[in-house]
């Protein structure tokens, strides 16, 4: 894998560190945030992006093709909630390649990743802490594309009961991604199954952030 540019990673240092230390509240109202009702569940990405976009107004050039993702940590720096990423195409997966699927795509690409971390006095109006480059290292692509062919396999054997879960303490598992139980796709076997998808472990994103902080 090519190493992260050290110029985006000063880009985005620069871009993100005069934000260090304000609260979500702060930065609704210092980049001027309006909604007409309560604030979006998405709220952290929203205020990414409009970050993003007032620093491309001043001439900064953002570079293409990194994935942004907000993380949310409590007081220990632990991940709030696993990462999400697209569910899975039951009746694609079975015919495609390891280095052709959507997901070593995904985990093959840059991150930005964003932290937001609450404190005890505040469970609701987290603090901007860190914004940080990320890419996955070769070792553990090798073990997203053993978990990948397990996913496949299973699907290619009509077993959707045992994916790899989060109890497995893997660094991905698979679980729920539809609206609800009646949400559902269809599979190579013909039957309709409910839709799930691709799941960063909270455990493994907080290895991967704290090791840069």
């Amino acid at each position: 894998m090519n190493s992260l540019s050290k110029n985006a990673k000063e880009l985005f240092a620069n871009i993100f560190s005069k934000y260090y230390g304000k609260t979500q509240q702060n930065l609704i109202g210092e980049l001027e945030l309006q909604f007409e009702d309560k604030t979006p569940k998405n709220i952290g990405n929203i205020i990414i992006k409009n970050i993003l976009s007032k620093a491309e107004k001043e001439g900064l050039v953002i570079p293409e093709g990194i994935i942004i993702k907000t993380i949310r940590v409590d007081e220990k720096g632990t991940p709030l909630e696993s990462m999400s990423f697209a569910q899975i195409n039951y009746t694609e997966i079975v015919k495609e390649k390891w280095k052709d699927s959507y997901l070593f795509k995904t985990l093959s690409s840059e991150f930005l990743f964003v932290i937001f971390k609450l404190s005890n006095n505040s469970k609701t109006n987290p603090t901007l802490t860190k914004a940080m480059l990320w890419r996955m290292s070769d070792e553990d692509l090798d073990l997203a594309s053993k978990f990948w062919e397990l996913t496949k396999d299973n699907i290619y054997r009509g077993d959707f009961k045992n994916f790899i879960s989060i109890k497995n303490n893997f660094i991905c598992h698979v679980r729920s991604k539809g609206l609800n139980n009646k949400d559902l796709m269809e599979t190579p076997q013909g039957t309709m199954e409910p839709k799930k998808g691709y799941w960063l472990n909270a455990s493994y994103i907080k290895t991967q952030i704290n090791s840069k902080i």
